[in-house]
């Protein structure tokens, strides 16, 4: 039984790695899938391949078999320099995972190593809150941080929607959480574990995906987005090129906005919805994501022959 071991740091969410794991441990496969976090005094030399979760890595590759995952672009300042500098200086692995050809096309790598697409998916617990009680107005889940213009959702419930309440899950820094945090309609949860996210998200009317209109944002799948839609919310999304995209292909009628929220606050009064558009969120599960993504075929070709 050959043995491939993913590498995730105590602090790394990436709940793609739980899914990993689920889905091949749980098949009939010649492989088995290890989580590093979860494991003791171990080498990397007792498994056949490493699947590295990739930012700058400038390490020679050793003798055993390697799988660069790029799920996102470089953000901050100058990304497209960042993705350069990857592109050139990351050593050359034997198999790259790539969210979408978004990801694949900034990266723009100039060799011919295998590469396979794999998608965002949603884990089966969000499927489970689907008739929650409803406690909030909004709920964002997610990133709360300035690169994201976190500050334009936050003032506007502060100054010009405080009849609603907006809940925000996700790991916060100490200056946003002091200029909102007494504000009586904003609520903060902190980081939760993941398995809590849906139990307190689908508590909300409505799924806020607040993202800004810039690169690489604007481009990359949003989770937060699929997993409102997985819990059945109703879902309220700033303008920008992937959300325009999704919701062509599968024929959605979201309530957008620009990214200053202008008119928000009426939008939501005069919803007459009592509920979102139904669409077949099953083939955003995780099973249904790695399945189609043809992973496996490339794992056993690439890596594990």
């Amino acid at each position: 039984m050959k043995k491939i071991l993913l590498e995730r740091s105590n602090k790394s969410y990436l709940p793609v790695i739980d899914a990993y794991i689920k889905y091949f441990n749980g098949k009939d496969c010649d492989f088995q899938m290890y989580d590093s976090s979860k494991l003791k005094d171990f080498h990397t030399n007792d498994f056949d391949a490493v699947w590295k979760f990739m930012g700058f890595e400038v390490f020679p590759k050793s003798d055993i078999k390697v799988i660069h995952e790029y799920a996102s672009l470089s953000t901050g300042m100058f990304p497209k320099i960042k993705n350069e500098l990857k592109s050139r200086m990351n050593h050359k692995p034997d198999l790259r995972v790539f969210l979408s050809v978004f990801i694949r096309e900034g990266m723009n790598f100039k060799d011919d190593i295998d590469y396979v697409y794999r998608d965002m998916g949603v884990d089966d617990i969000f499927f489970n809150f689907q008739n929650s009680d409803k406690k909030y107005d909004c709920v964002y889940v997610g990133s709360i941080s300035k690169e994201r213009s976190i500050h334009i959702l936050l003032d506007y419930f502060k100054y010009k929607c405080k009849n609603r309440s907006l809940l925000l899950i996700g790991e916060v820094k100490d200056d946003i959480y002091k200029n909102y945090s007494y504000c009586e309609n904003i609520i903060f949860t902190g980081k939760l574990s993941y398995e809590d996210v849906p139990k307190y998200a689908s508590q909300a009317v409505y799924g806020v995906n607040f993202m800004p209109d810039k690169y690489p944002f604007n481009i990359q799948t949003s989770t937060k987005l699929l997993e409102y839609l997985s819990m059945g919310l109703k879902v309220i999304t700033t303008d920008y090129f992937w959300i325009n995209n999704f919701m062509k292909e599968n024929d959605l009628d979201l309530i957008k906005v620009d990214e200053k929220l202008e008119g928000l606050e009426n939008l939501i009064n005069n919803d007459e919805r009592t509920s979102p558009k139904i669409i077949n969120m099953e083939k955003f599960k995780w099973s249904n994501v790695i399945k189609q993504s043809l992973l496996e075929e490339k794992l056993i070709n690439s890596i594990l022959h």
